[in-house]
């Protein structure tokens, strides 16, 4: 299986990006981070996380161990530089493809959908939870979420792919600003021109009001 991997990312509306994106393809590696809205650092814990994850993956590697790896070191990190109060944090989705199998790791609210050329399927479960006190949904599994309190959630899985389908990470600032129709029409526009494709994705998404950071990878299946 050939794989090849686009990213793009914007800042939208807000004061920074502090979304994170890896495309390794001489690795078969590829992640989108988002630090933590409302907490201290972001840009900071995803940059942590993708770079991280570049460093410490080695070719056959699990990456479930890498990822819990690279959430102590996050925490590590919040505990020193944010007075000893875990503030700091990231999501984490992560994908490495050998042969054709989609070896899928993830942690928080960013996605992974698989297209197969006329719909889009979920692979990913949005860690998060009601909370009253906001009235609204709040993460509950992040890198960088003080273990002491909440045990970190981690989902690991292994895929089964073809030649000829797509798979896209993105960040939430994508499908909490256009739909998912939205997102197939765009690819059946746009699929074979996948930087262009990405564009026209975040820039879409940058429309909605007060829009958030934007961020998606993008990997075309090929057969070798």
């Amino acid at each position: 299986m050939k794989v090849t991997g686009y990213g793009h990312s914007v800042i939208g509306g807000r004061e920074m990006n502090q979304d994170s994106f890896l495309v390794d393809n001489s690795l078969n590696l590829y992640a989108v981070a988002d630090g933590v809205g409302g907490g201290l650092r972001g840009e900071e814990a995803s940059k942590m996380a993708v770079e991280g994850l570049r460093s410490e993956y080695k070719p056959h590697d699990l990456l479930k161990p890498v990822i819990e790896k690279l959430a102590a070191r996050v925490l590590m990190e919040a505990l020193q530089s944010c007075n000893g109060q875990a503030l700091m944090g990231t999501t984490l989705t992560a994908v490495q493809v050998t042969d054709n199998l989609l070896h899928l790791c993830h942690v928080g609210d960013s996605r992974a959908y698989l297209f197969d050329g006329s719909a889009l399927r979920q692979l990913t479960e949005d860690h998060e939870f009601f909370d009253e006190n906001v009235n609204g949904p709040v993460l509950a599994s992040y890198l960088g979420l003080d273990t002491r309190v909440h045990p970190l959630t981690v989902l690991e899985e292994t895929i089964e792919v073809q030649a000829g389908q797509r798979v896209l990470l993105c960040s939430d600032g994508l499908y909490k600003q256009i739909s998912e129709v939205q997102i197939v029409e765009m690819i059946h526009q746009h699929g074979q021109e996948p930087q262009k494709l990405l564009e026209v994705l975040c820039a879409e998404a940058a429309k909605a009001e007060y829009s958030d950071n934007i961020t998606i990878v993008y990997l075309v299946l090929e057969a070798n």
